[in-house]
């Protein structure tokens, strides 16, 4: 039984230790000795001797035979040895005590704490650290003292270069002079030396040719020898084989010896017979039939011995032949050896030939393969286009029916809601002289509101829904509107291509609308109340509403100024059916931009409910629109091309303005000049002097009805001719006479080499569909294009290309909106985007609404209304959607993505945005701690959120290209990952191609002394009274080395390097719900927040500084990785691939 315990307790042993055997390569190439033998002596697993052994044996060679001996000597130790060596892992290798056993470390130290106590166990800890911290300040002191050094070494360094170059500089000189002095026999002579090298060098290695030619013969010779004998001793070998089978047959077939023996006793007793027989025969007298039969017998005998001698002759003739033929047969197999061996070389070519055809024939099967299945996905790809065309026209035809079929509808909610808007003017009035509750009047008289809401919510249900109307679209109408006010109602624009095709000719003008706005799916219109009535009491009114056009579907540029919106609404020949701010349809009107000019943007059949707005809050929102659009129509921070030398004088002349671009034509843009191309003959510009190949250099006069001074020498062509179209009055025009540049930008013209005059980059702040957004080329935000012509054809459209990210050459070609179309498409983006909102967020915004109660009587003004101001309301919404770090992670992560940028950061760009309107009346919310409610606060006293908003719609930025021949820092973002990142790529073996920048260390004086004198790109403070600062030139010294420097820097010191012409790499990791559990991995201290949540908030916050940077940025998308050794190649890849390409940088944010 003891036999059987013992046996037992060394099974168990031998499984425990088995598991540790399982990942012995693992353990003993990971496993440092030095780190263990500490703790397993004081846990007497080991003594001093067994250290000795492990750690100075000379036996033991590398780390890794090390920890194999101790391994093995833990083992002999039993069950003991493996629980403290596990438990050894546990304190310093974890990951592997986890590999190991499987369960989470806990660090318990359950051994030593029984060993030596719990004191023990803290004098061994204390021990440790002690170590570690003379380890860490011995390597501070060697650190710094390196540094010092460094320095010094560095100052030095300068100083000798300077020196260096002094001296480079004499040498130069000298050399220079000596070269002039000495220039043609210094040739002479370096010719005639490098003649007579290159002879020798020619000759010897004509030699060496030859004595290879020659070896490679004798060497090409014996290998054909010795083949040739190969084959001779196969064919021997055959043959002898052959003949060795023979012999070997021969031998097994041989009669037994008994055989043998029995013959030979047959033999011998045939011959006794014959003697027998012999001595019975007596010679006697023959008789004569004897002797006939002798003398026959004999004659037979003669007669045989002649034919005998015959056959001997023949035999003998048969051995001559045979002897012959034999030596024929030598010869015909030696003629077949060389035969052979010809065949073999044959055999050899011909499968050397056939691999090759094989495989020729099998890339050439993949090819077509490949072509094949290119083809089939061409075929799936137009079927599918075919059915998706099918499928829209259908679904086009079905619009069209329900549209017809609620004309009727749309036309008796017209009628209702004309009388109440004429009840609510008529309240509004009685309010403003009598002060009265509009609350308790609007909701005595105004009853059968519900039952118009109720017809037109059946209407929307026969409608059925649409693509951008989700589920809380019904409610989005009540957002921040007061409980008694009624409800807007929702207009469906009438099938307009039917009733244009009946009805061509449109009424006269009746309606002056205050403002029209037409975005990408959405049509942003709004009337006043006494428009509404005019419009349904007018006999034109349903004729006007099914012929009205859309405002920007002239085909004359309007670059965006103050009061276009209005001003465009005013200029078509139809009006517009009134409709709702919110208000979307979506009719195939593609089909009519043929009469009515390129659509810039087409409507849409989603049903976004907003609230109606009376003349006040109409006056807001032009004054808004007019913020957000630029005074000018855009103009690229470029200069013209060089001008020569040699410029004739300029010259002035004075003319009437008002039909001046009626009477002359342009041809230019920024990079050639405006030149005259035209005049017509008889008109005030050719009597003032203007004539074909005039350089238009500057205007003065009267402009959209203020004085201003002009330069067009470097505007665009779209700019001249908006400045010229806006002239009245006398002007003057400060010109120069350059035929020559006009010829040439003719002839540039005509050979192709140029479109227009216009030449400059841009950065494409929004996606731009081309079908949807009425243009030929689809583009993605962020994107980079070469913009050819501002004019093209006459339109307000520019004719782009994309640009190669590598050679800057031009690629794909295309149209795309003008600046004033833009900025539009820019705008309804953001509008849809704000509609996309989550259904918490309408919640929300419901409950806020319900506390937006005035806390005072409504004033006799009615531009003071308590209440909120619906086009208010509006622009806060888009101001706090701008605002949220969320909403800029959706944007981001949405096909409609749009880059927002603030007017603060622009310096070529007017700050005007809403710095110039104080909107009177507006109330804004401010939170009260005390009551955890909302107020309305008045801000007619205080500075509100719209005036402190620099937020202004640039929907394209000009860029310039830089190339960077030198390394490029690289910065990340989130920064809250760039120090892992930084050491992992350390760790990783990156420190051939990438490296951190050594930071100064500074005193606090030297520090502040610094940061005066020059930038610091980085600094943190490491204890009281020393900094660690960054500043370029130790970029640069990182970069001098051929290395990328790593920062750990914010994305704020972007601008800062771009400025030093340090044009750093930007990788933006893309943190989502989808991959945060990810960075784990990367050893972050995610749990040290209270949720995963505010790790991802406080990420996203970072993303907004992206829309900001001057420069391109390389993202990384979540689910392009899986592990951390994957996302550090993808990062790695991703600078490698940026350090390539061109440096786009925005020169207006710097």
């Amino acid at each position: 039984m003891e036999n059987g315990g013992s046996e037992n307790i060394l099974d168990d042993e031998e499984a425990l230790w088995e598991n540790v055997e399982k990942n012995r390569y693992i353990l003993c190439r990971y496993i440092n000795p030095n780190k263990l033998t500490s703790y397993l002596r004081q846990c007497k697993v080991i003594d001093e001797q067994d250290e000795d052994e492990v750690l100075n044996s000379l036996l033991l060679q590398t780390k890794a035979t090390r920890a194999g001996r101790l391994l093995d000597i833990l083992h002999t130790k039993g069950e003991r040895g493996y629980v403290v060596f596990l438990e050894s892992l546990e304190l310093y290798y974890p990951d592997l005590y986890k590999m190991v056993t499987g369960k989470e470390p806990t660090r318990r130290c359950s051994s030593i704490v029984v060993e030596e106590g719990p004191e023990g166990l803290t004098q061994f800890l204390m021990n440790e650290v002690m170590k570690l911290q003379q380890q860490a300040k011995a390597k501070d002191v060697q650190r710094v003292d390196i540094m010092a050094k460094c320095r010094t070494l560095e100052d030095e360094q300068k100083k000798l270069r300077l020196a260096n170059q002094e001296l480079r500089t004499f040498q130069e000189r000298y050399n220079k002079i000596k070269e002039e002095r000495n220039n043609c026999n210094d040739e002479l002579i370096k010719v005639k030396d490098d003649n007579y090298q290159l002879a020798m060098r020619y000759a010897q290695l004509s030699e060496e040719k030859n004595m290879a030619i020659m070896r490679s013969r004798d060497l090409q010779l014996e290998i054909d020898q010795l083949k040739h004998k190969l084959n001779k001793v196969e064919e021997e070998c055959k043959m002898e084989r052959k003949q060795s089978l023979k012999l070997k047959n021969d031998i097994e077939n041989r009669p037994r010896k008994e055989q043998i023996y029995e013959l030979e006793r047959e033999n011998e007793v045939l011959k006794i017979k014959l003697q027998e027989l012999q001595s019975l025969i007596q010679p006697g007298p023959l008789t004569d039939s004897d002797k006939a039969l002798r003398d026959i017998l004999e004659h037979d005998r003669q007669e045989a011995l002649e034919d005998r001698q015959e056959l001997v002759n023949r035999l003998y003739n048969l051995h001559e032949e045979l002897r012959q033929a034999e030596e024929l047969r030598d010869k015909y197999l030696e003629e077949k050896e060389d035969l052979e061996l010809k065949c073999s070389t044959l055999v050899k070519d011909c499968e050397m030939y056939k691999n090759r055809m094989n495989t020729i024939m099998f890339q050439l099967e993949e090819v077509e393969r490949e072509r094949d299945q290119a083809f089939r996905a061409r075929d799936d790809a137009q079927n599918q286009v075919s059915q998706c065309l099918i499928d829209k026209d259908k679904y086009r035809k079905q619009i069209r029916e329900l549209e017809e079929r609620s004309d009727e509808l749309h036309i008796e909610i017209m009628r209702k809601e004309a009388k109440i808007v004429t009840l609510e003017s008529r309240l509004r009035r009685l309010s403003k002289d009598q002060g009265v509750d509009l609350t308790q009047s609007l909701s005595r008289d105004i009853i059968p509101v519900t039952k118009f809401l109720n017809i037109e919510h059946a209407d929307n249900k026969m409608e059925g829904p649409s693509e951008d109307s989700g589920e809380e679209t019904s409610e989005d109408m009540f957002f921040f509107t007061p409980s008694t006010e009624v409800p807007p109602k929702i207009k469906r624009r009438p099938n307009l291509k039917g009733i244009r095709a009946k009805s061509p000719i449109s009424p006269p003008k009746l309606l002056d609308f205050q403002a029209a706005h037409h975005t990408n799916g959405e049509l942003l219109e709004i009337i006043s109340p006494d428009a509404h009535s005019m419009l349904i009491n007018s006999p034109f009114s349903t004729q006007q509403a099914r012929n009205r056009n859309h405002s920007i579907m002239s085909t004359t540029a309007e670059p965006p100024e103050k009061a276009s919106i209005l001003r465009r609404t005013k200029e078509g020949d139809q009006e517009f059916l009134p409709r709702c701010l919110d208000t979307v349809d979506s009719d195939g009107d593609i089909d009519d931009t043929d009469t009515y000019g390129p659509p810039s943007i087409h409507s849409s059949s989603s049903s976004h409910q907003s609230e109606g707005m009376d003349s006040y809050d109409l006056e807001q929102v032009n004054n808004i629109f007019r913020k957000f659009s630029l005074e000018r129509p855009f103009r690229p921070s470029l200069t013209s091309c060089a001008r020569p030398t040699t410029l004739p004088p300029v010259q002035e002349l004075s003319l009437i303005g008002d039909s001046l671009l009626n009477d002359i034509t342009l041809v230019g843009g920024n990079d050639s000049g405006i030149f005259v191309s035209s005049v017509l003959p008889g008109s005030n510009a050719e009597k003032a002097g203007l004539r074909m190949g005039h350089h238009l250099l500057w205007l003065n006069g009267c402009i959209r009805g203020e004085s201003q001074s002009l330069p067009l020498d470097t505007c665009t062509q779209e700019e001249a001719h908006w400045t010229l179209q806006r002239c009245t009055g006398p002007v003057q025009l400060h010109y120069r006479s350059n035929f020559e540049g006009y010829r040439r930008l003719q002839k540039d013209i005509e050979e192709g080499r140029a479109v227009s005059g216009d030449s400059f980059y841009i950065r494409v702040n929004l996606n731009i569909s081309g079908q949807l957004d009425s243009c030929s080329l689809s583009v993605r935000c962020d994107e980079v294009l070469h913009v050819l012509d501002t004019r093209y054809q006459g339109k307000c459209e520019w004719l782009c290309a994309r640009v190669d990210p590598y050679t800057d050459k031009d690629l794909e070609k295309g149209t795309i909106p003008s600046y004033s179309r833009a900025q539009q498409l820019l705008l309804v983006k953001i509008q849809k985007l704000m509609c996309r909102g989550s259904r918490e967020e309408t919640d929300s915004l419901r409950g806020l609404r319900n506390t937006l109660q005035p806390e005072e009587a409504a004033p006799s003004d009615p531009k003071c209304s308590p209440r909120l101001s619906r086009a208010s309301i509006f622009i806060c919404q888009i101001l706090q959607f701008v605002s949220r770090a969320d909403n800029k992670y959706k944007r981001m992560d949405s096909n409609d993505r749009v880059r927002i940028l603030n007017a603060g950061n622009l310096s070529s760009l007017p700050k005007s945005g809403f710095e110039t309107m104080k909107p009177e009346g507006l109330f804004l919310k401010e939170k009260m701690a005390e009551s955890g409610r909302f107020r309305i606060v008045d801000t007619s006293d205080s500075e509100s959120d719209l005036n402190k908003s620099d937020l202004n719609l640039i929907p394209y930025s000009p860029v310039t290209p830089h190339h960077c021949p030198r390394k490029r820092p690289v910065l990340f973002s989130p920064n809250i990952l760039a120090k892992t990142i930084v050491q992992k790529f350390l760790n990783s073996g990156g420190a051939m191609e990438f490296n951190i920048c050594k930071p100064d260390i500074l005193t606090k004086e030297e520090f502040l002394m610094k940061q005066k004198i020059e930038p610091i790109i980085f600094s943190k403070e490491r204890q009281a009274s020393t900094y660690e600062c960054i500043t370029p030139e130790n970029i640069e010294a990182v970069a001098f080395k051929s290395k990328h420097c790593l920062l750990e820097a914010d994305l704020s010191c972007a601008k800062e390097l771009l400025r030093r012409e340090i044009y750093p790499i930007v990788i933006f990791i893309k943190i989502c719900d989808r991959n945060i559990k990810k960075f784990k991995r990367l050893l972050l201290k995610v749990d040290s927040f209270p949720q995963e949540e505010d790790f991802l908030k406080m990420c996203r916050a970072k993303e907004k500084e992206l829309e900001a940077l001057p420069c391109l940025y390389a993202t990384v998308e979540p689910d392009s990785w899986s592990g951390v050794e994957e996302l550090l190649r993808l990062i790695k890849d991703k600078i490698l691939e940026e350090q390539k390409k061109t440096v786009w940088v925005e020169q207006d944010l710097l």
